[in-house]
């Protein structure tokens, strides 16, 4: 066996040539593939992390279809639920920015909410109806740094201007890119909402094996009600950052239909001079498989120095260049969108997907045609050649 693995490396380095411009259009098309498995792997990652404090259950009012506000009289109809410990009544939703064209996320809260960090933490831990919080796409989009005022329209068309006394860090992009944080009152001017009316309610649980048994207990009770428990909002999140815009689909249907090009040239038959080779080897009393072990060896050198390059171009691409081919389908319509960095995150399985893809294939298309020619007899094979 060494002598047939030293034999299939000074084969292909007597054609080194083809095997160069093979193994770089090869890597190629695994450092896309990779790229595309890599990003998504990175994105649901930091969804799980950003995600990891949200309360278990929220409960929301539809009417046609769509979100409509509730009074905070519902509130007293949640507290004889078993099983719930905190309840959060909400208050947010969507300000379009005229200036800017973008669409930015208004919530109220008093405090700042857990899990977030600020570049500067706000001397006050209460904010007053004259204070907001933001994120760094709104000081970005308005040219607005610390301090400065901050105004808003609200349904009206009426301006109310606040004074910006925190600023989220670019960690929680994902999350505060676009948010800007005011008082309960002041996001209910903004957002037009009544004094007693509130967007949705979070429910905390006390034991979160039940989550789904109540979040069924309050659909059964309440009519015209949506619940949706935190795992729900995870995965609606992991396949909005891992699908949007169709970069997996988009990304795969093209390294596959590359990928099959690729082996479908290799397997569409031995060239001339491989055939004369496989002859020649039978003629001095090789065996059929001494033949298929010789081109099984070629091709896993060709497939795993194609793939393990493609693999650290993939890296590269990803965590080193911030993924600039594969961002823009992420943006999709947005004007504004998280400028955040991607965590590297390389798992077992991510690494096991691009090898099934490049290295398996690969030894087919190479073993099959070998198979045939190592059959023939070499007469014949010398002659035909």
């Amino acid at each position: 066996m060494k002598n047939i693995i030293h034999y299939a490396i000074l084969s292909l380095l007597r054609r080194w040539r083809k095997q160069l411009g093979l193994t770089l259009i090869y890597a190629l098309v695994v450092a896309f593939y990779a790229s595309i498995i890599f990003f998504i792997a990175s994105l649901r990652y930091e969804t799980q992390v950003v995600l990891q404090n949200i309360p278990e259950l929220w409960v929301q009012k539809v009417a046609g279809g769509r979100l409509v506000p509730m009074q905070t009289d519902f509130l007293d109809s949640l507290k004889n639920i078993r099983g719930v410990r905190q309840i959060i009544p909400r208050v947010w939703g969507y300000n379009f920015d005229s200036p800017t064209g973008a669409v930015f996320t208004v919530m109220g809260s008093d405090s700042l909410l857990q899990g977030l960090k600020m570049v500067n933490s706000p001397q006050k831990t209460i904010l007053n109806n004259q204070e907001t919080l933001v994120g760094t796409g709104f000081l970005e989009l308005r040219g607005l740094q610390l301090g400065e005022s901050l105004t808003l329209l609200d349904n009206r068309g009426k301006i109310h201007s606040f004074k910006i006394v925190g600023v989220f860090t670019a960690d929680s992009d994902l999350l505060t890119r676009d948010l800007i944080i005011l008082s309960p009152a002041s996001a209910r001017l903004v957002l037009g909402l009544g004094i007693n009316e509130i967007t949705d309610v979070a429910l905390s649980i006390y034991n979160p094996a039940e989550v789904d048994n109540i979040g069924r207990k309050l659909d059964r009770r309440f009519a015209g009600v949506r619940v949706v428990t935190a795992s729900q909002l995870r995965a609606t999140y992991e396949t909005l950052f891992g699908w949007r815009g169709g970069v997996f689909v988009y990304g795969s249907v093209l390294a596959i239909f590359a990928f099959l090009i690729l082996a479908w040239e290799r397997a569409g038959g031995l060239s001339r001079e491989e055939k004369q080779e496989l002859g020649v080897l039978k003629a001095v009393g090789w065996q059929i498989s001494d033949v298929l072990w010789l081109k099984f060896w070629e091709a896993c050198i060709v497939s795993f120095t194609a793939t393990l390059l493609g693999i650290v171009l993939a890296l590269w691409h990803v965590f080193v260049w911030q993924a600039p081919l594969l961002k823009p389908f992420l943006i999709g319509w947005s004007v504004l969108y998280p400028d955040y960095q991607l965590v590297p995150v390389v798992d077992i399985q991510s690494l096991l997907a691009v090898f099934a893809l490049s290295v398996i294939p690969y030894l087919t298309a190479t073993l099959v045609p070998a198979w045939r020619g190592a059959i023939t007899d070499p007469a014949e094979v010398m002659q035909g050649g």
